[in-house]
């Protein structure tokens, strides 16, 4: 317990004086009067007269270091070192004084904590004290209140400061901590493996979902490129149908011109032509017949059509026969001279057969 205790004594007129400082409180006690007093008195100076004296009693909080000897659950031996920070109640210390006295500590507080924490920590294992640190702590404060309630002691609060383990438990301790961080080890890099797994699913399956798209893509641009190139075709096609028409009617209509233009130039021709060079052409073409060294022999001459053969005047001027191209004779050195052509009557009968 700490307590300051200041006591002044003044000599004035044959009376003595105290003077209670701050932090703490006093009971005036005079054995000639009535004892001690229940007021309490607070700091400042305070006459005693020649009997009277002060009971001080520092009300700040004081902490008191415990180390207390128990054993665990199993029955495992522990050391434990605490800190109990305690005051007395100010409105009660005419009771704590007549009741207990100034070492209210060692005669109330150190003794009843010690068996509340060594009950404690009875009904917990050593493997619960790390974890469970602040809950042992409320339950030793719990109980030590519960036991001094009634004592005019305030205690504020139970901090566990160490715990020393029996060799054995810090073995055993050491060995589950290894095995713990080893298990939780295993278990990051399991975790780890399955994350990295999951992940490179999770990428495939986004890589794959990618390449679908971008299949699907390539194939609509495939059917959109057709589509176009189809178009395209059908348009040239047209096209070409278009130019193969126009063309074909620009031939037919250049052939029909052509044909037109030579039905009239024969048409020219022919009208050009004397009666003499048709008979000419006749004979040729009579020659022609019967190929080379062909001799046409016609019938009766009177019944030979005139306007086949005109007359031709000589130099006798007398008629002559065919020539040896046609089957007639003709003279050599004759000229034939264009005559009329006769005037056919459409009206007269046919001509015999040759």
């Amino acid at each position: 317990m700490r307590s300051i205790i200041v006591l002044s004594l003044v000599l004035c007129s044959g009376c003595a004086g105290a003077v209670v400082e701050p932090g703490h409180r006093a009971l005036f006690f005079d054995p000639r009067q009535k004892g001690l007093q229940h007021e309490v008195l607070g700091p400042g100076y305070y006459k005693l007269g020649a009997y009277g004296r002060l009971e001080d009693f520092d009300i700040t909080y004081s902490t008191h270091k415990e180390q207390v000897r128990t054993t665990s659950l199993e029955g495992l031996q522990l050391d434990l070192r605490f800190a109990v920070i305690y005051r007395p109640i100010v409105s009660e210390l005419y009771g704590l004084d007549t009741e207990i006295g100034q070492n209210y500590y060692e005669e109330v507080v150190g003794p009843e904590f010690r068996s509340v924490a060594r009950g404690v920590f009875a009904r917990h294992s050593y493997l619960d004290l790390q974890k469970l640190n602040e809950k042992i702590e409320d339950e030793i404060e719990a109980d030590l209140r519960r036991r001094i309630a009634g004592k005019h002691i305030e205690i504020s609060s139970i901090t566990m400061e160490g715990i020393e383990y029996a060799p054995e438990i810090v073995t055993a301790v050491r060995s589950k901590l290894v095995g713990e961080q080893e298990a939780a080890r295993q278990k990051a890099a399991i975790e780890n493996e399955a994350l990295r797994r999951k992940l490179e699913l999770e990428t495939k399956a986004d890589q794959d979902k990618l390449k679908a798209e971008q299949a699907v893509r390539d194939k609509q641009n495939e059917r959109a490129v057709a589509e176009e190139q189809a178009k395209l075709d059908k348009v040239q096609a047209e096209a070409e149908a278009t130019t193969s028409v126009t063309r074909a009617k620009g031939e037919a209509e250049q052939r029909i011109l052509l044909a037109k233009a030579q039905a009239e130039e024969a048409k020219a021709t022919a009208k050009g032509l004397t009666w003499l060079e048709v008979q000419m052409h006749a004979y040729d073409a009579l020659g022609k017949l019967g190929g080379e060294g062909t001799h046409i022999l016609l019938g009766d001459w009177s019944k030979v059509p005139s306007f086949l053969f005109p007359p031709y005047a000589g130099a006798g001027g007398g008629m002559y026969g065919p020539s040896h191209a046609t089957g007639f004779d003709v003279p050599v050195g004759a000229a034939p001279k264009p005559t009329p052509a006769p005037r056919i009557d459409r009206r007269a009968k046919k001509s015999p057969a040759l």
